[in-house]
């Protein structure tokens, strides 16, 4: 996971949020967002390392501004900083929530910086952690009596805002309103603030990146536009997965606070319009949560059953392949190509029936023996 770090300290993500930095500090941040001073910044940090669609600044002004105390120091000191920082926060946030006691406490850290997503996250310098802790944080402050405090803790969300932008609008329905009041000022203020300091001219350069963005199909993979495709239809089920959220929160306003946020994660995920794997590493405090408030058997149960099936959907994409396959065969069946059924090395249902089962044994680490058949 972090080979390509040791080869090249520079190729992650948190460089293109130094570059944003970079050009705040030396050409004025009313330029952060300029895609031919991007490209030229890039090209002196990393050269004759190609600029592709995914080498674009496009976070939030204020994630470049969180950056500026480690510019002196250079790009790669500035990457290992971040680095133990954030998995500091992972810590942290784990100590907060993480449910158990003794050695099972621990195991559950384990388990969180064994998981693909949180170290894919780590290795990119990406601020996901950074917002777990921060979406933790308000629980915790929310539950010692302090919500507008909690709120304005959550308004560090700005960094990722997509890991995150539900829970507001879930403790609204829930009538957890003081978080969400305290959420809305701490954001309208870094966005009034983040306005002033941008101008007209970033503004529209923002909107130009974030338009090509949209066309990058490595950013909606994750996203219902990977699903029904980009544009309205996309657009209509997110906004419909945002309702349920809504309603399932005002239906379970009586529900523990862990349950509430746990549930905003789960609907900013499934509503967002712009995902990677890495923000999946959200959904490790989200499991803390949901474990830390006591839930019944069959929800633990039902909890490990979608564990493992997320972890075993990598595989599925070299699986879909096979659905074709049989189609076609059972088409020359029905055509009258009897050879389509059983013949031998004639891309026959015999024949894909085969090189699925080989497949599966492949998937599973087991070799073929006489108890599999044939």
């Amino acid at each position: 996971m972090f080979a390509p770090i040791r080869q090249d300290a520079l190729d992650n993500d948190l460089t293109l949020v130094y570059i944003g930095a970079r050009i705040g500090l030396d050409h004025g941040w009313a330029h952060i967002y300029s895609l031919d001073l991007q490209h030229q910044v890039f090209a002196q940090l990393r050269p004759g390392v190609p600029f592709g669609e995914g080498e674009r600044f496009l976070s939030p002004p204020p994630a470049a501004w969180l950056l500026v105390p480690l510019t002196p120091a250079g790009p790669q000191a500035a990457f290992f900083v971040w680095l133990a920082l954030s998995v500091a926060a992972l810590v942290a946030a784990w100590w907060l929530a993480a449910p158990g006691t003794g050695l099972a406490r621990y195991l559950w850290l384990l388990g969180a910086i064994a998981w693909y997503p949180v170290l894919y996250s780590l290795s990119l310098g990406q601020p996901v952690v950074l917002v777990m802790l921060g979406v933790i944080a308000c629980w915790r402050l929310a539950e010692s009596g302090k919500p507008y405090l909690a709120g304005a803790v959550l308004g560090l969300s700005v960094l990722k805002p997509q890991v995150a932008i539900a829970i507001p609008l879930v403790l609204l329905a829930a009538r957890r309103w003081r978080i969400t009041a305290a959420w809305v000022v701490t954001i309208g203020l870094l966005g009034v603030v983040s306005l002033a300091v941008v101008g007209t001219e970033g503004v529209g350069d923002y909107r130009s990146l974030l338009a090509e963005a949209q066309g990058v199909v490595n950013n909606r993979f994750f996203t219902w536009a990977y699903v029904v495709g980009p544009g309205p239809a996309s657009y209509a089920v997110e906004v419909a997965v945002i309702v349920l959220g809504v309603v399932a929160a005002y239906f379970n306003r009586g529900a523990s606070l862990a349950r509430l946020i746990t549930l905003g994660l789960l609907t900013s995920m499934m509503s967002a319009t712009y995902w990677h794997l890495q923000d999946f590493a959200i959904l490790v405090g989200a499991a803390w949560l949901f474990l830390h408030d006591q839930p019944p058997t069959w929800q633990r149960a039902w909890l490990a059953v979608v564990a493992v099936t997320a972890e075993l959907a990598g595989f599925l994409p070299r699986f879909g392949r096979y659905e074709d396959d049989f189609t076609a065969a059972l088409d020359r069946l029905r055509n009258g190509d009897t050879r389509a059924l059983a013949a031998p090395l004639s891309a026959s249902y015999h024949d894909h029936w085969m090189e699925l089962h080989q497949d599966l044994l492949s998937t599973l680490g087991r070799e073929r023996s006489t108890a599999d058949g044939h």
